[in-house]
């Protein structure tokens, strides 16, 4: 059976977190996949686990080797091993029980000292989520790796729980072991430790063992054609090397792979502005100032790079003005901005949805409470930028004259009664009339509407009438005035 566990000596930062080998690992120096065929398999050789062998109805502290999952009704996802392409596969399938029973248990030799390896396997949770009344105990292997000779623990890591899972579902686990000098063998055991109860049924499959990294790259430059030397082997030009580095008392060959670079030394210009209170930064330099550095800077290839950095100062200029500064809710203001840069000038206006263009330098406002207004200036080919602010207060409503007296002689002149507003006022909700003794002689919700100074199609008498005028502001509230009138005749 190929030494199987022998894989398992790449324990050590192990499992779930799987700490596997950098890179390409080499070729498999075990792969056990348990082999094919009908239910069941051949079972393990003696004393490589604690458990007895079953072909039957599964019980606790047994396993089996099979090419299925499904053997324990519903309780048991049903599935096949992990292996692709093997057909009618086997795993190994345990029924754990709270004994902490050897899963394996079994001794790797010839080995290569001072050698460091991956070791990974796949293992399942073969309980369905609906066992043991949704509470069953979640499989927890222990794996150890010791000393064959003295049984001195070298090194131990646990895979924590093994979930329970939809259906069923395989996940590797893994990790890398540096065998110690001068020795070639060691014990590898994978012990259960979950606690007694309904579950803690698993399946195993797929374990094999490689050695670390067989093949490497590093990377170099040429700098301006000079050769360049790494571990005492000197290239001279770019390209792609390979060689050949020998392993340990026969091991495995480990493969270099150096790709050398074309890193000849690079002469670049930077011709650019610099805005006011602003810097441009090199390397690790920073420069406020217009004028002309040059720096030497380490390329991605790692050669030296000249960099000439000519600053331009940008220049950019920007006013903005109001018609006017304090207005009534509702009126106009003309807001003007102005200004000179390097490039052609991009503008924007804050709050946007009280302005009539948001982009444009100049733009008209109305708006119905003290609002602050910012507009934004960018220079579109330097990128420099200013923001400048104009406040425009926007006093209480009180644009509105209510006459006191009309008199309704046919004239011409003040023949009628109704409020005249200004623009903070949207329109006249309602206009009411009553006599001395609270009767109501005139009422009207038309804005261009006024009482003539008759009721039931009689002339009233001339003397002291009272209104009541409502009137929509355009910031959205109302406003109620009350008063006399006089009608004279």
């Amino acid at each position: 059976m190929k030494h199987w566990l022998s894989l398992l000596l790449a324990m050590l930062p192990l499992l779930a977190a799987a700490q596997l080998c950098d890179g390409v690992p080499g070729a498999a120096a075990l792969w056990e996949t348990f082999g094919e065929g009908s239910n069941f398999g051949p079972p393990l050789p003696v004393g490589t686990t604690t458990y007895t062998y079953n072909t039957g109805a599964p019980a606790g502290g047994t396993y089996m080797v099979t090419n299925r999952t499904q053997l324990n009704g519903a309780s048991w996802h049903p599935g096949l091993d992990n292996t692709p392409d093997d057909g009618f596969g086997y795993m190994l399938l345990f029924d754990a029980t709270n004994v902490p029973g050897e899963f394996f248990n079994i001794v790797l030799d010839s080995l290569c000292p001072g050698t460091r390896y991956e070791f990974s396997a796949f293992l399942a949770n073969v309980v369905t989520p609906s066992a043991c009344v949704g509470q069953s105990i979640l499989p927890d292997v222990r794996f150890e790796l010791r000393d064959p000779t003295s049984n001195a623990l070298l090194s131990s890591i646990e895979t924590g729980p093994v979930p329970t899972t939809a259906f069923l579902v395989w996940n590797r686990y893994g990790m890398t072991f540096t065998l110690p000098p001068n020795q070639s063998a060691v014990r590898l055991l994978l012990i259960n430790n979950a606690p007694g109860g309904c579950g803690n049924d698993l399946a195993i499959d797929d374990i094999s063992i490689s050695i670390c990294n067989p093949v490497r790259v590093q990377t170099a430059s040429l700098c301006n054609s000079e050769p360049v030397v790494i571990n005492g082997q000197e290239f001279a030009a770019p390209g792609l090397y390979r060689d050949t580095v020998p392993g340990a008392q026969f091991c495995h060959d480990s493969i270099l792979i150096t790709e050398i670079f074309d890193g000849l030394r690079e002469e670049v210009v930077v011709d650019t502005f610099i805005c006011a209170g602003s810097s441009f930064t090199v390397g690790n330099r920073q420069y406020t100032a217009p004028g002309v550095y040059v720096d030497t800077l380490i390329s991605s290839l790692g050669c030296d790079s000249i960099v000439e950095l000519r600053l331009s100062q940008a220049s950019l200029s920007a006013e903005l003005t109001a018609s006017q500064d304090t207005i009534d809710a509702g009126q106009l203001v003309y807001l003007q901005g102005s200004g000179t840069g390097v490039g052609p000038l991009i503008w924007s206006w804050q709050p946007e949805e009280s302005v009539d263009c948001r982009d444009c330098p100049e733009t008209e406002a109305r708006p119905l409470q003290t609002t602050r207004y910012q507009l934004m200036v960018r220079d579109s080919l330097t990128g420099c930028r200013d923001t400048l602010e104009q406040l425009i207060t926007v006093t209480p409503c009180q644009a509105v004259y209510i006459p006191t007296a009309f008199s309704p002689n046919g004239d011409g002149r003040n023949d009628t009664f109704r409020p005249f507003y200004g623009p903070c006022v949207e329109r006249m909700v309602q206009l009411q009339v009553y006599n001395r003794w609270g009767s109501l002689l005139f009422q009207s919700q038309n804005t261009d509407e006024a009482w003539d100074g008759r009721a039931a199609g009689q002339d009233c008498n001339a003397g002291l009438y009272v209104y009541r005028a409502v009137l929509q502001l355009k910031d959205g509230t109302q406003q109620v005035w009350r008063g006399d009138v006089q009608l004279v005749r």
